[in-house]
């Protein structure tokens, strides 16, 4: 039990520490990106064999493009904690690929 705890803790620390890390970008970028977060953290490859997974709005990726939007987003919060103008832009150009890949796999509504 107490070491559920202590997970729990980690999780909710190492959860919060990005949104600290990432000032460095104007609040309606970092609102980019905590939209793209939130499809992209549904994405979760729960095997090691598993080819596709489906994020919350019906969307379908391979694992290898969930993951790589994984680590896309940390690279942004990244850039965006060193508040230069050469990290913003491309903490721009990379979260704009994130939101191309995951236009390019949104569900038609009927």
């Amino acid at each position: 039990m107490l070491s559920r705890i202590a997970i729990l803790a980690v999780a909710a620390v190492a959860s919060v520490g990005p949104a600290f890390a990432a000032s460095g970008c104007d609040p309606i970028f970092m609102q980019q990106v905590r939209q793209c977060s939130q499809i992209v953290d549904n994405l979760r490859p729960e095997k090691s064999g598993q080819a596709r997974v489906f994020a919350s709005d019906g969307s379908e990726f391979t694992a290898g493009q969930a993951l790589w939007m994984q680590g896309q987003l940390r690279k942004v919060e990244r850039l965006c904690s060193q508040s230069t103008s050469e990290s913003q832009a491309e903490a721009s150009a990379t979260l704009a690929a994130i939101q191309d890949l995951l236009r390019s796999h949104q569900r038609a509504s009927s």
